[in-house]
This record gives structure tokens, C-alpha cells and sequence, in this order.
């Protein structure tokens, strides 16, 4: 191999001041080689070290055991989804609803009015009896597991709730057209 070629490139300024600039960082190349070195030992000796990887993925895997996702969530999360359009339509109900009542609470010749007709409807101590009997049942009976979304939907296909929302219902579309037509 013959020097010529490599002397003509030394002769090029930018050359020289490239092999310059080298020989100034190699004390911090080398550095940077050893840190690298020894970072590839550590992780060479971990990966050697069957125990230790064996101990990492036994800690990972129970820390991530409650997370892992059975048939049985997948399922209910299926469930769900398909019960979301009901679920949305009765909650678009329920806040109409709460509004309504909201506003009806806080107008006192609504509230009048309607103490008036609850008086006309149902005696005053049938209606005790009735949720005295309910609470004295309910706190002999209570139930302490929790309410599903099934348990929620079938309770929503009683003939009373039925009865109950679609008269909501009807008394928020009234409300609705008294107020577009500035009766409200």
C-alpha cells in the first residue's frame, strides 16, 4: 500500500482540519466507548443472570395479573356496547327529567300546584302507608350486591316504570310546547 494517496489527501485543508478535530475528541470517544462497554456488561450479565430475569417477569406478571382480560369481560364490555343506544336514550330522558323537576322545585306556585294534585290523587295516608311500608321492607330485605346493567334494564321493563317515564315523557313534550309557544 503506497502513502501517496493517503498524502495527497493530508494536503487538503479540510482534511487536516477533520483529522485535527478527531484527535482532539478521541479522549472523549474513549471515554464514551468505555461507558458504552460497560453498559453492554451490565446487560450482558443480566441477561446471563436466569434468576434475575425469572424474579423481573414474575414481579411484572403479578403486578399485572388484575388487568388481564377474561371472556367474561369481554363479554360484558360486548353486552355493554350493545345496550349503550338504550342507555343513552334513558339518560337524554333522565336529564330532561331532572331539569323539569329542577325548575318546577324552585317555582313556588308550580310546587303549590302540584302538592294541590298529589292531595287530589292519592290521600296523604295511603301514601304514608305506602312508603312506610317501604322502608320498613326495604331495610328488613336489603340487598347488598350490586345493581347491573341487566338488573337496570329489566327494572326499567316494569309496567310501573313504563307507565312512569312515558307519563314524564308526555309531560316534558306538553312542557315543551307550552314553552315554545311563550305559555311558559
Amino acid at each position: 500500500m503506497s502513502l501517496e494517496p493517503v498524502l495527497q489527501l493530508l494536503e487538503n485543508d479540510e482534511q487536516r482540519e477533520a483529522i485535527h478535530y478527531f484527535i482532539e475528541k478521541l479522549p472523549q470517544l474513549k471515554k464514551a466507548m468505555e461507558s458504552a462497554e460497560e453498559k453492554i456488561a451490565v446487560v450482558q450479565h443480566v441477561m446471563n443472570d436466569k434468576q434475575s430475569l425469572e424474579a423481573l417477569f414474575t414481579e411484572l406478571e403479578e403486578k399485572t395479573a388484575p388487568f388481564r382480560l377474561t371472556t367474561e369481560h369481554v363479554e360484558a364490555f360486548s353486552t355493554l356496547i350493545q345496550l349503550l343506544p338504550i342507555l343513552v336514550q334513558w339518560l337524554q330522558k333522565a336529564e330532561e327529567f331532572i331539569l323539569f323537576v329542577t325548575s318546577v322545585m324552585n317555582d313556588r306556585e308550580s310546587m303549590a300546584y302540584l302538592m294541590q294534585g298529589v292531595k287530589d290523587m292519592v290521600p296523604i295516608e295511603k301514601g304514608l302507608d305506602i312508603l312506610k311500608e317501604t322502608n320498613e321492607r326495604f331495610a328488613r330485605e336489603r340487598d347488598s350486591s350490586t345493581v347491573s346493567l341487566l338488573r337496570m334494564y329489566r327494572l326499567l321493563k316494569h309496567p310501573l316504570i313504563q307507565d312512569g317515564v312515558k307519563y314524564i315523557e308526555t309531560l316534558l313534550d306538553v312542557a315543551s310546547k307550552h314553552k315554545s309557544y311563550g305559555g311558559m
